[in-house]
């Protein structure tokens, strides 16, 4: 008689209900930093009282005239003083909020140890990041808001506009940049280019893919949009509830480097009609950014700002051919040393440089003339506990919102220059 015969009793299927289901801790599968917002700290507070009516500064930009060489005896000289100048400042309110039920709330406080991170923290952590990426993208821009242009042509509730000119301006061109300022989820408003209308009550909706390479988004929209076909369309973003033109972002930007840079007007000041009212030198030029013509900048600032230049913020791509300059006109003590990934570095300058900052640019300034001004501090995820959260009327959930109201400052531009269309690798 053969003998009898079994099956080993498998774990991943006899017993498998003896097992726990085991999670690791939460991974982070991309880079949230946003080295812009962990700058503000680097940035000098700019001191003043927050009022709705209006806020401003003197400042003190004139010239004066009228010292006289005199005969002895003779007639004095003419008296005269300059009058200052006036800017006007406001802030733009930056808005996140996030929502939790009230079932949520008790398993958390009743068993904080059920979830792998508790998800209060993990809101509270996201909505940082948001409000980081936020300021972090608007730090390079213009007051006006726009991130991009398309000359598509829109109808239906549907659409995949193209995208050109970050910031709407024609000096930034690289693709992937520029979708970069877009995301799957974001809202989106579509702004005529002779007026601050939209081209449609309908022309705001949600974005549904990104294709950096064209670079296009697509959109959902709330509704038909009737056809459009002018070009110059401006694209804003419209996460707000209010889904008309007062809800959207235009003209709620932080006045940016962009804006600093190259705007005749700046805090309601405009360069036409006070001339020093403007960077200290502004190079076009293109080219690859060298150590003179930093040092030429430095003495631009030296010339006719009011500092020391000491920060240089330049695009990842220029800076990496500054460095390959340097390295070409290296000469080696130990050959079976080199540094492969070297940085360059200047006495008494700071080096700077983010995935955000545009392409083709360079910013060197005195950091005490760009300031921040904010009412609050900063949000942090760890300063918000369930009590933060409001009950939503007649849904068994709360909802959470943080604000950060601020805005950038500038009392002194000739302590700015900048240069674009430079060299990158």
């Amino acid at each position: 008689m053969a003998n009898a015969t079994y099956t080993p009793t498998t774990s991943a299927s006899g017993l498998n209900k003896l097992w726990r289901k085991v999670q690791g801790e939460v991974g982070q599968g991309i880079n949230y930093a946003c080295e812009e917002w962990q700058q503000l700290e680097d940035l000098q507070e700019f001191s003043i009282d927050w009022s709705f009516r209006e806020i401003t500064f003197p400042l003190r930009i004139n010239k004066g005239v009228g010292a006289a060489s005199i005969s002895e005896g003779g007639y004095e000289a003419r008296p005269s003083s300059p009058n200052l100048e006036e800017c006007t400042i406001n802030w733009v309110q930056f808005n996140k909020r996030f929502t939790a039920t009230l079932m949520a709330m008790y398993v958390s406080q009743k068993n904080s140890e059920a979830a792998l991170k508790q998800q209060l923290m993990y809101q509270a952590m996201d909505a940082v990041d948001v409000l980081a990426a936020h300021f972090s993208d608007y730090f390079y821009g213009f007051s006006t808001a726009v991130l991009a242009i398309t000359d598509t042509d829109v109808s239906g509730s549907t659409g995949t506009l193209t995208l050109k000119n970050a910031y709407g301006t024609s000096t930034i061109t690289d693709a992937t940049y520029i979708a970069s300022l877009f995301r799957v989820g974001e809202v989106v408003a579509l702004v005529a280019a002779g007026s601050d209308a939209l081209i449609d009550a309908n022309a705001i909706g949600t974005i549904t893919a990104v294709t950096p390479a064209t670079p296009s988004i697509a959109v959902t929209f709330i509704g038909s949009v009737s056809s459009y076909t002018t070009n110059g369309i401006r694209v804003v973003k419209a996460n707000s509830l209010d889904q008309t033109i007062t809800g959207t972002d235009l003209n709620r930007g932080l006045i940016g480097l962009l804006d600093m840079a190259t705007s005749a007007s700046v805090h309601s000041l405009s360069s036409s009609s006070v001339a020093d009212w403007s960077p200290a030198m502004a190079d076009t030029t293109g080219g690859r950014l060298s150590g003179i013509r930093i040092r030429k900048a430095m003495d631009e600032i030296k010339n006719y700002g009011t500092g020391k230049a000491d920060k240089l913020i330049l695009d990842q791509g220029v800076n990496r051919d500054l460095i390959a300059q340097q390295q070409a006109a290296l000469r080696f003590s130990d050959p079976f040393a080199l540094e492969l990934a070297a940085e360059v570095k200047n006495k008494g300058l700071e080096f700077f440089s983010s995935r955000r900052t545009p392409p083709t640019y360079a910013w060197l300034m005195a950091k005490k003339s760009f300031r921040r001004m904010n009412l609050l501090p900063k949000p942090t995820a760890g300063g918000v506990t369930w009590k933060d959260g409001e009950k939503i009327p007649d849904v068994n959930a709360l909802v959470f919102s943080m604000d950060w109201p601020a805005q950038m400052v500038t009392t002194c531009r000739k302590n700015m220059a900048y240069w674009s269309g430079l060299t990158r690798q």
